[in-house]
């Protein structure tokens, strides 16, 4: 009997998840292929580009049934890419605000990734609201990039091929090919 309870749960789940996953598509003003395990909502005017392989979403991780993830590019010249065989795991946010978020192949990312490519408002408390000189830079990741749990990564920022991003890292700067890099601000902690 236990078994049976165990068999029903499991399959009332999974109908719940899919029919999430469908009222996120339908709420998305964009279609993209990618194998969405979690919701996945898509605003913005800009162009998404999705490589071979990529998955959104895992089921044996946090927030599986009760999160979703965001990708917004945000105005007409924004651009947001993710390379083959890419793993994004739950509640992942992808703001670009009229530049470019580049993540390359073959990368593993943890829960709760947030990247942006703008401040989204002035410094200056007078132009706070509305301003014109708002920070904005590319953020390109390259190959083989393995992030971990609830890493910022902010505007301007190159990772390296084969990088390590530590959990809880907020990366403000760039850095090269093989490292390790962990904190707040994310510093290099080690080599490969």
């Amino acid at each position: 009997m236990a078994l049976l309870t165990k068999i029903r749960n499991k399959i009332v789940h999974l109908f719940f998840q899919k029919m999430r996953i469908i009222f996120y598509s339908l709420i998305s003003s964009k279609r993209i292929g990618i194998n969405k395990q979690q919701p996945l909502l898509i605003k913005g005017k800009g162009k998404i580009i999705i490589g071979k392989n990529v998955t959104y979403g895992v089921n044996s991780s946090p927030y599986f049934y009760s999160g979703y993830g965001y990708f917004e590019p945000r105005r007409k010249d924004s651009y947001i890419e993710i390379g083959d065989n890419t793993v994004i795991n739950n509640n992942a946010v992808i703001i670009s605000d009229g530049k470019k978020i580049i993540i390359g192949k073959n990368c593993l990312i943890g829960t709760n990734l947030e990247i942006l490519d703008s401040d989204f408002h002035e410094l200056d408390p007078k132009n706070r609201f509305g301003g014109k000189n708002i920070k904005k830079k590319d953020v390109i990741i390259e190959e083989n990039v393995f992030i971990g749990n609830n890493v910022t990564i902010l505007k301007g920022v190159n990772i390296g091929n084969n990088c390590v991003i530590g959990s809880g890292s907020v990366v403000t700067k760039s850095f090269p090919n093989n490292t390790i890099i962990g904190g707040n601000p994310a510093e290099i902690i080690g080599t490969l």
